[in-house]
């Protein structure tokens, strides 16, 4: 998990009007299911985390769609 005092930078990050709802969604159920409410740039970066500790072979992907099933892939086999 990332250190609360890490340097960050801004990226701007194109995203559908359904992925942001699906953010915000995720974002309040934190909140009131008894945790914190989590900022979408909290929950990017935790999914970022994942990702890393997945160790994805990226290797021939040519698509987005591709490499969400490779994404997907990953994490069923470490189950």
């Amino acid at each position: 998990m990332q250190r609360e005092n890490e340097d960050r930078f801004c990226s701007c990050v194109g995203l559908t009007k359904k992925q942001i709802e699906f953010l915000d969604k995720m974002s309040k159920c934190c909140r009131y299911s008894g945790g914190r409410k989590l900022s979408k740039a909290a929950i990017i970066r935790a999914l970022i985390s994942v990702a890393k500790e997945l160790d994805i072979n990226v290797e021939m992907v040519k698509s987005e769609g591709h490499l969400k099933d490779r994404l997907v892939g990953a994490f069923c086999d470490r189950k």
